[in-house]
């Protein structure tokens, strides 16, 4: 193993990225509105680490990582009762993962990316049943860091290091890419190529209904908002505007990126309405890893889906994952200080 030990900064001017047919770059120094908030309790969720929220009516359903529940995916009433054993087992068999990045809800159906075994499972509950689940699973043989689903046969994908591209649309199950959105610069002297594609690994917010998507940078407080009509996009830094601190790495033949003790963790999670993108915010550097700290946080950032910062959401803890009602008038979370769910009213 060839250890580089480069300190590299990514470029925060416009030319950071050229990007077709169009972009154009928003460089903001704070929000416009912050709001301290007091969420109460709904139910409490020991022993778990809740990836994600979703919510509808009155169910609330986790995505945890608890091999011992049996399944990724759980339905849970207002009183914390579960609903049914849940959706997408633990396991290598068909239908099943063994761990993920990338998963979500889409109109009812919930779906898994397992990187190690490059595959996507889509799990459809049936209505008027708490049992029945349709279940579909279909070769993913590329690595993408992280996808979104479209639709039943469609996802796009960001974070593959061996393409120019930032992002692709992709059609299922042939895994034909339908469009390549954005494409890097050329890394600085001494920076491997995989590399500096890697720093601008990201996390996918698409819009529930038009063709838009927000990728939420790991390492820089940077967010694409891309037009996957046009192939325009905006990019929007800030408040910090800091860039990326990474080391280079030389593994099993490729080159890696290393985290150093400079390396700064941005957006964790989020979720996105038909109005806004919510991103959980981190903020704190490789150092302060102990617990769940680089992939918690406090602050929500809240923009528009032109990228125009709207406010900054403050909670008193440390929370995992968030999601917003249709609305935008209550916000959930998971609070990993007392692990309890939680929901707060936006005014």
């Amino acid at each position: 193993m060839k250890r580089i030990l480069l300190l590299i900064a990514l470029g925060v001017s416009m030319g950071t990225f050229s990007q077709s047919p169009g972009s154009d770059t928003i460089i903001f120094s704070r929000f416009p509105a912050e709001t301290n908030l007091q969420p109460e309790t709904i139910f409490p969720l020991k022993n778990e680490y809740v990836r994600k929220i979703y919510v509808e009516d009155n169910t609330i359903t986790t995505w945890s990582i608890n091999k011992e529940q049996g399944y990724f995916f759980r339905p849970y009433n207002l009183q914390g009762q579960p609903l049914n054993n849940g959706y997408i087992g633990f396991g290598f068999g068909q239908y099943e993962a063994s761990g993920a990045i990338s998963g979500g809800c889409h109109r009812g159906t919930y779906w898994l990316h397992d990187v190690a075994s490059r595959k996507i499972i889509l799990a459809s509950p049936q209505k008027g049943s708490t049992d029945a689940v349709t279940l579909k699973e279909y070769d993913i043989p590329e690595f993408y860091y992280s996808v979104s689903l479209l639709d039943s046969l469609q996802i796009i994908g960001t974070g593959r290091y061996d393409a120019p591209e930032k992002l692709h649309r992709i059609q299922l199950p042939a895994f034909n890419i339908l469009t390549a959105y954005g494409t890097f610069t050329t890394p600085p002297d001494r920076t491997p190529v995989n590399t500096w594609r890697e720093s601008f690994i990201s996390f996918i917010f698409n819009h529930p209904d038009l063709p838009m998507a927000a990728l939420a940078c790991r390492f820089s407080d940077q967010v694409d908002f891309i037009d996957l009509k046009t192939g325009k996009s905006r990019v929007v830094k800030g408040p910090e505007n800091y860039p990326a601190m990474f080391g280079s790495m030389h593994t099993m033949g490729k080159d890696v990126l290393e985290r150093t003790e400079d390396t700064r963790f941005a957006f964790v999670n989020g979720t996105a309405t038909k109005k806004y993108v919510y991103l959980l915010y981190s903020g704190n550097h490789e150092v302060d890893g102990a617990g769940n700290l680089n992939s918690t946080g406090k602050k929500v950032y809240v923009y528009d889906w032109q990228g125009k910062p709207v406010r900054v959401l403050h909670f008193p803890n440390f929370i995992s994952c968030i999601a917003v009602n249709d609305n935008d008038s209550i916000l959930y979370a998971f609070d990993t200080d007392r692990e309890q769910i939680v929901r707060v009213t936006l005014q």
